[in-house]
């Protein structure tokens, strides 16, 4: 009776090269996250310039207009958002309603910071930059538009 299977050097040179395999991939799963807060960066910084970009239009369709001097925080009414404070931690926080946190520094938490522009009149706009508290290195940034 002839027996069938593998030999103990066939399973042994198998294992080997899997193994092998395994050690030139592994590097380039492990910097999976760096990416991951990378894109979620972006994510957040898109998500705010969809956001400040809606909240103009909605300005607009209440009667404020480009050029004009920023009304009171009242003058409008809800739900325009008043962005006239810059690129704050506040004003993303508002923009954004639920689902991310915005503070100065603490674990799953973003910050906001002003790259350039003032805010003077209704439809001004400042580039603003979205940092990853995990991680300062990794930032995005957006377009914010005055309102108010």
């Amino acid at each position: 009776m002839k027996q069938q299977g593998f030999t103990l050097i066939e399973l042994i040179v198998v294992i080997v090269i899997l193994g092998i395999l395994a050690a030139t991939a592994l590097p380039k799963f492990v910097d999976m996250s760096g990416d991951a807060r990378k894109a979620a960066a972006q994510g957040v910084a898109g998500a705010l310039n969809s956001g400040s970009n809606i909240n103009y239009a909605a300005a607009m369709a209440k009667g404020q207009v480009q050029g004009k001097a920023l009304a009171s925080a009242t003058a409008i009414g809800a739900p325009v958002i008043d962005t006239s404070g810059g690129c704050t931690n506040t004003v993303a926080g508002n923009l954004m309603q639920a689902g991310v946190s915005f503070a100065a520094s603490g674990a799953g938490t973003y910050a906001l910071s002003t790259v350039s522009g003032t805010l003077t009149n209704v439809g001004d706009t400042v580039t603003c930059k979205v940092t990853n508290n995990d991680d300062t290195t990794i930032s995005a940034n957006f377009v914010l538009v005055g309102t108010k």
